[in-house]
């Protein structure tokens, strides 16, 4: 029975240590972020590393980061090597918001031509991924066909 005991006890910790954690409130997304992987997964199951390929237009974008206020803002910081994108892009996300709801994080922007935006949501450490599935969001312009877009963030 002792054994027992301390085997149930092991494997309660284990699952503890390792399980993706998931913050009751804004206090586990509030702070600054780096975009650290981007994959898109096609409708056929091909998978494309979208950060590589948007780096390689754009080298600045390998260096933008995010922060996520506590009162549900959301603000891009472009670096000045990104030249004249960087006030484009600063102001496409100046009005941006996000909000978690169970284990889905949304993002609206007043953009035009960008609907609000919902994800899966994980934690694991200082590290934060969202999955965009696109049959969940069916507003969100699909010209590629992709089926999802994994985003993992590291917290800086």
């Amino acid at each position: 029975m002792h054994r027992s005991f301390i085997f149930t006890l092991f494997i309660t910790l284990v699952g503890t240590a390792y399980r993706p954690t998931l913050p009751s409130t804004f206090d586990g997304v509030t702070g600054t972020w780096k975009r650290t992987a981007m994959t898109m997964v096609d409708t056929s199951g091909k998978t494309t590393d979208m950060l590589q390929m948007m780096t390689k237009s754009m080298h600045c974008i390998k260096d933008i980061t995010y922060t996520f206020s506590g009162d549900g803002r959301l603000k891009s910081n472009v670096p000045d090597a990104c030249g004249s994108l960087k006030k484009t892009i600063e102001s496409m996300n100046s009005e941006a918001r996000w909000s978690i709801s169970g284990r889905k994080i949304t993002v609206t922007t007043t953009t035009k031509g960008f609907p609000p935006a919902t994800c899966a949501i994980s934690f694991q450490g200082n590290t934060m991924t969202w999955v965009f599935i696109y049959a969940d969001n069916p507003e969100t312009p699909n010209p590629t066909k992709a089926q999802k877009i994994t985003t993992v963030y590291q917290r800086i």
